[in-house]
């Protein structure tokens, strides 16, 4: 059972109450992000990764071409090929940046390959001819070096002819290797810019929503207030202190979209305060709330339409009207309702308006599938019941604290 925090008694007309709001000129706008339109990025190496691929590929090799020999019968070959495969590895790593040059000044990426095939055709052929040209001046300086009887390389044009398919291969591997870097950073920028705007979408919307709000509450409060001038100056001089109460409850949330559960029945609070001063005890507004869910976080500006929408409903049945709010943390949901008497009989859940509406609209773009929002007659009362995820408020921000302590001018 969710303790007992606080119990009111307020009155309600049988002309139902048009309820409160926050001036729409303080409600911020959603925040922009930084993103720039999305461009082609240049890949970035750990250069301590690419010698250990060049080394493990140079190993590989070596061992292919080692292992034939043994097979063949061909002993005494271990540094031959040693040598060979790695110079051939190495030779390719040392060349490697200039693949990579190249590429990033002309990619192949969709949309620039047909301007720029033809580049790395020459490229492709520079490639090939230092490539061999390099081999073959390790080979010759590790040979001499080792004591081991000069390296014969063969015929060189020949050679050259012999070694562009090996190097054809290796030169299209970087540029198939460096342009999937490119494409994936790329499409990475783009999940983190479709993101970013999908963000900026939901918070222009929740904005949109909250301003769609606002008025509609103040406007119906004015009326409210307009109404009780006649009939009550006391009563209509003493609402408008409690809407001033409410505004500066309002505008010191305004900046967030979630605050404190507490924050948030300060802001009822005010409101119940302008619903006692119309319609004295012919309403009587219970709040059951739990002590342990006044720090949790709710979306600001949530119990006032929920509230006001069961005062309207309520007004319209024999008085005293009766109207529970319970709040309370089961697990790691915070669970809300809100009831009020309907007339006898009556089971159609009543149009969802303006307050309703976009109460449920903001909860989708808040909490999306993690919450849930129900509203329906039962038994002769009308709930509304809403499940957020039970999380920390977030602090308030300097702005809220000046507007906290600023005084009401009468």
């Amino acid at each position: 059972m969710i303790p007992l925090r606080t119990a009111r008694k307020w009155r309600a007309s049988p002309d139902g109450l048009r309820v409160v709001g926050v001036n729409p000129a303080h409600v911020p706008a959603p925040q922009r992000s930084a993103t720039a339109t999305v461009e082609s990025h240049d890949p970035r190496f750990a250069w301590q990764g690419v010698l250990a691929a060049f080394t493990v590929i140079g190993i590989l090799r070596f061992t292919t071409f080692y292992l034939d020999d043994l097979t063949r019968a061909l002993p005494g070959t271990f540094h031959m090929r040693f040598i060979e495969e790695a110079s051939g590895a190495y030779g390719a790593m040392v060349l490697f940046p200039l693949a990579v040059l190249v590429e990033r000044r002309f990619p192949l990426t969709a949309g620039r390959w047909r301007s720029n095939w033809h580049v790395h055709c020459a490229t492709f052929v520079a490639y090939s001819v230092l490539h061999t040209t390099l081999m073959w001046g390790i080979r010759v300086a590790m040979f001499g070096a080792l004591g081991h009887e000069p390296y014969d390389y063969g015929h060189m044009p020949t050679r050259y002819f012999m070694e562009s398919p090996n190097d054809f291969f290796a030169y299209g591997a970087f540029l198939g290797f460096v342009t999937l870097l490119r494409v994936r950073g790329t499409l990475r920028d783009r999940e983190l810019r479709v993101a970013a705007l999908s963000r900026d979408a939901a918070e222009s919307r929740l904005a949109a929503l909250s301003v769609r709000l606002q008025p509609h509450f103040l406007f119906n409060a004015l009326n409210t207030i307009s109404s009780a001038i006649y009939e009550s100056p006391a009563a209509a001089d003493e609402m408008v202190a409690h809407l001033g109460d409410l505004l500066r409850h309002a505008l010191r949330t305004s900046d967030r979209p979630e605050i404190a559960l507490a924050e948030e029945l300060e802001v009822l609070s005010a409101y119940l305060a302008i619903v006692g001063a119309r319609f004295g005890d012919r309403v009587r507004c219970e709040l059951q709330v739990d002590p342990r869910a006044t720090t949790l976080a709710v979306p600001a500006f949530l119990l006032q339409p929920l509230v006001e929408n069961a005062v309207r409903h309520g007004s319209v049945v024999e008085y005293p009207s009766a109207i529970v709010v319970r709040i309370g943390r089961v697990n790691d949901e915070l669970l809300i309702s809100v009831e009020n008497e309907i007339p006898a009989g009556e089971t159609e859940v009543p149009a969802i308006g303006t307050g309703l509406g976009t109460t449920r609209d903001r909860l989708r773009l808040l909490y999306g599938d993690a919450h849930s929002f129900s509203a329906r007659a039962v038994g002769g009362r009308f709930e509304v019941k809403i499940r957020i995820p039970a999380r920390a408020a977030p602090p308030p921000s300097h702005e809220s604290h000046l507007v906290a302590h600023a005084g009401a001018d009468r």
